[in-house]
């Protein structure tokens, strides 16, 4: 009887104990994967290996930054959505993520069922509007007249149909008036190449990618989205100051995805270091540098967030005529 005794107390001491190994496994324990939708070197791809590399030291793993492009993104989110939701692979994305399914209906996921939002990396300030430099236009001003009076129109060039600066040059086009057609191309570094060698007139970008292009003179800045000027292009005006009355186009947003069924324990730690990396005054400076705002939000404010921007661009794409 004592030895039953013995045992009815030592059991539910390993039962507990066993919880509590459970609980406190380690995570993770081995390496993640990181899918970025974009090509290397592209802001996306550039932000998504520092945040990496800072989250590594973090939570003790090694995460492999994967660039599978293709499709405004769709291929990635494929990829991503037909994984198993084991904590160890997410995607590192753009607004293109949840623009794909409202201009093509034919999707192999869904945003929504397919992907638990993990938080916002961190909000644009705005984009830089750039023009080819062997044009006569050195404003915003001089482009309208200049589209409206050569006969041709213009011709403006993004990294593929239904990225954010497709939409967000759609939305200048509409508020001008001017006639432009758009030539799509595989990456940022092809689009802004065609503004730089004549092939399309103008485009529309974040400032850390047109960066190198506008020192070089290889193209011209002469306007910024943002509701104020960028500290990296202070001499460009916004386009409010430019007369463009209240256009105020804020910019790009970054974000990580992980698929459907990732465990809520894992989802909310990622989040956490996250948030914890994106004080860090080096990322800090470097989101600065490249146009954005750290965010770090909870996976559920995220999650909002995303819904939100879903229906706000379901609306923009309805008034531009992009989803006809």
């Amino acid at each position: 009887m004592n030895f039953i005794r013995i045992i009815c107390c030592v059991l539910p001491f390993f039962s507990i104990n066993s919880r509590l190994v459970q609980a406190s496994d380690i995570y993770p324990t081995k390496p993640i994967r990181l899918i970025v939708p974009f090509e290397a070197g592209g802001t996306s791809d550039v932000t998504a290996r520092r945040i990496a590399q800072k989250l590594e030291k973090r939570i003790n793993a090694r995460i492999i930054v994967e660039n599978k492009i293709g499709a405004n993104g769709e291929i990635a989110s494929a990829i991503v959505a037909k994984s198993p939701g084991d904590g160890y692979i997410f995607m590192h994305t753009t607004p293109a993520f949840i623009i794909n399914p409202l201009i093509n209906k034919n999707l192999s996921y869904d945003v929504f069922k397919d992907f638990i939002p993990i938080t916002n990396i961190g909000m644009g300030t705005g984009y830089v509007l750039v023009v080819n430099p062997d044009l006569p236009i050195k404003n915003l001003q001089e482009l309208i007249s200049y589209a409206k009076s050569n006969g041709r129109g213009l011709v403006y060039s993004s990294p593929g149909v239904g990225n954010a600066t497709h939409l967000a040059t759609a939305q200048f086009v509409e508020r001008t008036g001017i006639s432009a057609l758009h030539i799509p191309y595989k990456g940022t570094t092809p689009a802004l190449t065609a503004v730089a060698s004549g092939d399309a007139d103008f485009m529309i970008m974040p400032p850390t990618v047109v960066h190198g292009f506008v020192k070089s003179g290889r193209v011209r800045a002469i306007g910024f989205t943002g509701s104020s000027r960028s500290s990296d292009f202070p001499s460009v005006p916004t386009l409010q100051e430019s007369g463009l009355g209240d256009l105020v186009i804020a910019g790009t947003w970054l974000g990580w995805f992980a698929p459907a069924g990732t465990p809520q324990p894992i989802v909310d730690q990622i989040a956490r270091e996250i948030k914890v990396v994106l004080q860090d005054p080096e990322i800090v400076n470097f989101l600065a540098t490249s146009g954005f705002k750290p965010d770090g939000r909870s996976p559920a404010e995220f999650d909002k967030f995303v819904h939100a921007e879903s229906n706000r661009i379901a609306g923009i794409l309805k008034n531009t005529r992009l989803s006809d």
